[in-house]
């Protein structure tokens, strides 16, 4: 036995006593599944969508959405924890609307544009945030009006993801109502004008149902939106892109826990939560990586946005990933979040 297999031994001991030894085996265990081709976005973005039942879910998103005519179209909502990709996804499903109708990719205020536009609201949207926004004008310092994104698409038959819908007022929500049924029209009150959506059009939601200060969407949007997907983070493409195999197996293996309602988790560290901590350990060590990760967990607790007992969970999962021996004594007095110390400054 070599002498870095008996320390690592003699630290599983040790974490015996407090019910921490780490399986290192589990993350060997765990078969990771060979991604779906990967999508190289023109702004260089690779993105792996995920699988659905074997099929990748751009294909499928892409049957859903009828470019001809739109009110064809079974809109979709794409539901997960913040970080898991539901924005790369709807990107990806974008592209491939964009490129299949022989659409050339263009350049606006120099980024590539494939027909995707973003819309991000809050508590204190009304009717306007899909109408109009006001901009300066050129002289005189005044404002005027100026079709909204929303309207943008609709005019122009491009693909629009609306974001964290279930922090917009519903106000704001209902009042689109026609367009997201055979109707596919908005009135726009400061102009007269009622606008009509083209081929081309196609909209998503895109949210968190368990999002703190939330709300539930409009019991008329689930009918509007029917085709509900369950995002859960793309484990393998976090592989793929180079991130330590055994941190990826051991975060797949918790968010699985969370999705199947086991120990009551609510919140789990998602594709982006890793992906951040993968990258910060390849540009300092693992040590004040594992600090920052740790401080950004125990500030979230702080806040009551997770639980201890999630943050506590995340912490198992590093040990089960092999980071226990980076842990400190519990009467060592340095801050730390279940023994692993967190980033505070002496």
């Amino acid at each position: 036995m070599s002498a870095i297999d008996a320390a690592l031994n003699q630290i599983d001991e040790v974490a015996a006593d407090g019910d921490l030894t780490p399986d290192r085996s589990a993350g060997e265990l765990l078969e990771l599944e060979t991604p779906a081709e990967a999508i190289l976005l023109p702004d260089g973005k690779r993105i792996y969508p995920p699988l659905l039942h074997g099929e990748p879910i751009d294909r499928v998103a892409c049957a859903l959405l009828d470019m001809h005519d739109p009110a064809e179209s079974r809109f979709l909502r794409l539901i997960g924890p913040p970080g898991c990709g539901k924005s790369q996804i709807a990107r990806a499903i974008a592209y491939r609307l964009w490129t299949g109708r022989g659409r050339a990719v263009e350049q606006r205020q120099g980024a590539p544009f494939y027909g995707y536009v973003e819309i991000i609201g809050g508590p204190s949207s009304d009717e306007y945030l899909f109408r109009h926004e006001f901009v300066p004008a050129e002289i005189g310092g005044e404002v005027r009006l100026v079709d909204s994104a929303f309207v943008q698409a609709m005019r122009h038959g491009w693909t629009v993801m609306i974001d964290e819908a279930n922090t917009i007022r519903d106000v704001a929500l209902l009042s689109c109502n026609s367009v997201f049924d055979s109707r596919l029209q908005l009135y726009l009150p400061a102009t007269g004008e009622t606008v009509t959506a083209r081929p081309g059009f196609a909209a998503m939601l895109a949210y968190n149902p368990g999002l703190v200060g939330a709300t539930d969407i409009p019991d008329a949007w689930h009918s509007r939106f029917p085709a509900t997907l369950e995002v859960t983070s793309n484990w393998a493409a976090l592989a793929q892109l180079g991130a330590p195999r055994a941190l990826v197996a051991e975060a797949m293996s918790l968010d699985r826990q969370r999705v199947a309602g086991e120990d009551g988790l609510v919140w789990t560290p998602q594709f982006r939560d890793i992906e951040a901590l993968w990258r910060m350990i390849d540009r300092v060590d693992e040590r004040a990586a594992l600090a920052f990760f740790a401080s950004n967990l125990h500030e979230q607790v702080q806040a009551g946005k997770i639980g201890d007992a999630e943050a506590a969970a995340a912490c198992r999962m590093l040990d089960q990933a092999g980071y226990a021996h980076l842990k400190t004594s519990a009467t060592g007095g340095r801050p730390n979040l279940h023994g692993y110390p967190r980033a505070v400054t002496s």
